[in-house]
């Protein structure tokens, strides 16, 4: 019975990353107004750990960012959008 259990400890041990759930998150970021606006907001956030993907809307003034919440968070990502003068809000929150 212990050889199962630590066999079984292992694995989810192991297993932990994989788990590790991808979210979404749109943001409202009102100050983005001329075409490297964007790019600086995308340069920022890619910075961090964890991102998978970004797209930022100029028109709409959004950015949706995929990443993976074991890594990083949505309030690191809104801090990394505002260290570069952009400030930025939570629209919606997926998964």
């Amino acid at each position: 019975m212990k050889k199962i259990s630590a066999l079984a400890l292992a694995c989810m041990m192991m297993a932990s990353p994989l788990m590790a759930a991808i979210q979404t998150v749109n943001l409202s970021v009102p100050g983005m107004f001329c075409a490297s606006c964007p790019f600086i907001v995308e340069a920022a956030i890619n910075e961090l750990e964890g991102i998978e993907s970004i797209k930022t809307d100029l028109e709409a003034r959004t950015a949706l960012v995929v990443f993976d919440d074991e890594l990083t968070s949505v309030d690191a990502i809104i801090s990394a959008t505002t260290a570069v003068g952009y400030e930025s809000t939570v629209i919606e929150l997926g998964s």
